[in-house]
């Protein structure tokens, strides 16, 4: 029976006891009310003073790392609770090794449970192992508490907005796992030898002779001087890799949003198995993308970089992305070719490949570039194209069986 339902029954029973002069129901009556004036006012006072967090071993993990979420209740009064249920949301994709889970309401989310009870000035902390094979930037919380008093006839709720982000990498492994050569799997290794200049460090202008770039013609010291003037920039004999992620999988209908999901986990765990092995290769490594970071409206540009942290912020930038295209892939690649310097490779990964992509490839590669392609795809026919190397890697089978390998050393 519900607490409010005793606030008709009590005066009942002692109206009765009274017209009847039943001692023993009148005792029953005060009794009852006595039980009541507690039971409110315990439940008045069972959350107050009540501190649920949760916190994890670590905030950023690897794909495939088991980390630990743990769950902390402190009840700092002299109150004590005889029940508190907990409920937290979490990600469905990232249940716990062990404990009570149920279904939410809300798409792609999971409720936590927790029912326990506590003495005054009690802590109490659960601990739970979870499996990270889910790449993204994943939000835990919001929490409810519910609480009332031991007779079950008030109880009371509250919500607690405090969310924690987990951040988990994307898949990294050896580019031999993706089906590449272990060495220069991306073509001619001859540019090696040639020192570049950085159109980023601009250290000059010179007057403008027959031969040199449009590119680097300086319009305003041209202004000035009312002669074609040329940036001078700084040469250099590093080495730049630049990864072209397309998380279009569904050919000219970019913009429908459809995702195949192997495929665009594949795509997302090769650019960072290049990556990661560019950088070990004393690459300046940097990352385009046709897509956005969660939670902004920003697409991924990563310039390559001398900073020691980039394969942090390419890692960074590929859990974070969203799965599906916002703009053709064949527009970044026009757009952000323009500004990379002589002899740069360009790495290519995508699961669709069209007219004008190849066209812009070829382009390209003309201007000193050496090109590869990295084809997500498991029937697309082996292309064969002058200068560009190609590699096909299978799309579901393939991700599947990366998904499961066992975790390995951090890579470097």
């Amino acid at each position: 029976m519900s607490g409010e339902v005793w606030y008709y029954v009590i005066p009942i029973i002692l109206l009765a006891s009274v017209l009847t002069h039943n001692g023993l129901l009148f005792v029953v009556s005060l009794a009852l009310a006595l039980t009541l004036a507690i039971s409110r006012l315990w439940n008045q006072y069972c959350l107050e003073n009540v501190e649920y967090r949760r916190w994890f071993s670590q905030e950023r993990a690897f794909f495939g790392e088991e980390i630990e979420l743990v769950v902390e209740v402190v009840n700092r009064k002299v109150l004590p609770l005889a029940w508190l249920e907990a409920e937290d949301e979490i990600p469905r994709a990232l249940k716990p090794l062990k404990g009570k889970v149920v279904a939410s309401h809300k798409p792609d989310r999971s409720l936590l449970m927790n029912l326990l009870s506590l003495r005054w000035y009690e802590r109490v902390r659960r601990r739970y192992r979870i499996r990270c094979d889910v790449r993204g930037y994943h939000s835990f919380g919001p929490a409810k508490l519910r609480s009332g008093d031991v007779f079950g006839f008030h109880s009371k709720e509250s919500a607690l907005a405090d969310e924690d982000k987990l951040l988990i990498y994307p898949r990294v492994v050896p580019l031999s796992h993706l089906g590449l050569p272990p060495k220069d799997p991306f073509g001619d290794l001859k540019a090696r030898q040639w020192i570049f200049q950085d159109p980023l460090r601009t250290i000059g202008v010179r007057e403008y002779v027959y031969g040199d770039s449009p590119r680097n013609i300086d319009w305003k010291a041209t202004a000035r001087t009312q002669k074609l003037q040329v940036k001078l920039h700084e040469p250099t004999t590093t080495y730049q890799l630049v990864v072209f992620l397309n998380l279009n999988t569904y050919g000219p209908f970019w913009w429908i949003h459809a995702v195949d999901p192997d495929a665009l986990e594949l795509a997302i765990c090769t650019a960072a198995s290049v990556a990661n092995w560019a950088v070990g290769q004393a690459y300046q490594v940097g990352l385009y993308a046709n897509a956005t970071i969660q939670g902004t409206d920003k697409r991924v540009r990563l310039a390559p970089s001398r900073n020691p942290e980039q394969l942090t912020h390419v890692l960074e930038a590929l859990a974070m992305l969203l799965p599906f295209a916002t703009t053709p892939f064949e527009t970044i690649l026009q757009v952000e070719s323009r500004e990379l310097p002589y002899g740069c490779t360009l790495v290519l990964v995508t699961a669709v490949l069209g007219e004008e992509i190849l066209a812009q490839l070829q382009t390209l590669r003309r201007d000193g570039h050496r090109i590869a392609i990295l084809l997500i795809s498991d029937h697309a026919p082996q292309l064969r194209l002058e200068g560009i190397a190609t590699y096909r890697i299978g799309r579901e089978r393939a991700w599947r069986d990366l998904r499961d390998l066992a975790v390995g050393a951090m890579p470097g």
